[in-house]
């Protein structure tokens, strides 16, 4: 039933520009991630840094699952600007790693998500090293609920568990939501909290990256698109991202920025339809080959 309901219900619409003109929509493709810093509000600096020990209160957004990844998808673009040959966007102060020398010594990555991570992670695993990746995933699971140490989302049970250290993991990927938080001073606490709890449950870890869902073009709301509020992601968070990488420099990092390339890829936003959840599983699993 609810497979047949998002069938029904598009997520697809015109993307918003600065100027208000829609962009049109170009297909059923995904773009590489866009450099850091190009977006900027929400506040940040001394207040935001100072509230990083501070809670907010909990808030859920109706999520579900969207049709399952098709078996195809076309070319993936290229990372977009400020790329480093890795696919990775560059980063002031960021360390720099061969390719694959990260990848390869993880003995188990876990990846901390919500259901439209795991509408991707199928394909995904068939990109990178199957055996050392797992996830655990709820619908719903906000970023709030993975900072609050005694919330279940710690105890959900593993998806596809490494074949070693499935319990140990010494790599974290965390991918943290909450559609109505809008500033630095909300998200960047539940991050600090988030790290906190990670680092009490699973001390093996050597090293955490952070990501977004996929987003919308341009990071540009999808206009007339079923919840389009859940289409793009706030400057605040991504502006809060990048301060946590750099308060916790050789452990934190930023992920790229995948975007689609239409409106059109989502199906009930934030989730993707299956030939978009086709190419950005391939998109995400060739960045973490080589990270």
């Amino acid at each position: 039933m609810l497979g047949a309901i998002f069938a029904l219900i598009s997520c697809a619409g015109t993307a918003r520009t600065d100027t208000g003109t829609p962009s049109p929509d170009s297909g059923d493709q995904v773009s590489g991630g866009r450099a850091p810093g190009t977006g900027g509000a929400g506040r940040g600096g001394a207040d935001a840094l100072a509230a990083a020990g501070g809670a907010a209160g909990e808030t859920e957004s109706s999520g579900g699952a969207s049709g399952s990844p098709g078996n195809g998808g076309e070319t993936v673009t290229d990372a977009g600007p400020g790329a480093t040959d890795g696919g990775a966007p560059a980063r002031d102060g960021a360390v720099a790693e061969p390719d694959g020398a990260a990848s390869a010594s993880y003995a188990c990555s876990l990846i901390l998500g919500i259901a439209t991570t795991s509408e991707w992670f199928g394909g995904f695993e068939k990109v990178v090293d199957g055996a050392r990746w797992e996830l655990k995933f709820q619908d719903s699971a906000h970023i709030e609920k993975w900072a609050d140490p005694a919330n279940a989302v710690w105890s959900l049970p593993l998806t596809s568990p490494c074949a070693r250290n499935a319990d140990a993991p010494d790599r974290i990927v965390f991918m943290g939501t909450n559609y109505d938080y809008d500033t630095v001073d909300l998200f960047l606490p539940k991050y600090v909290a988030v790290l906190d709890n990670i680092r009490s449950k699973y001390p093996t870890v050597k090293r955490v990256d952070v990501m977004t869902y996929t987003r919308a073009p341009a990071n540009k709301e999808c206009v007339g698109a079923n919840r389009s509020n859940d289409s793009y992601i706030k400057p605040a968070q991504d502006e809060a991202i990048d301060m946590f990488a750099a308060m916790n420099p050789g452990l934190v990092f930023a992920a790229p920025r995948w975007e689609v390339m239409s409106c059109s890829d989502f199906g009930l936003c934030p989730h993707l339809t299956g030939p978009a959840n086709a190419v950005i599983s391939k998109t995400i699993g060739t960045y973490f080959s080589t990270h």
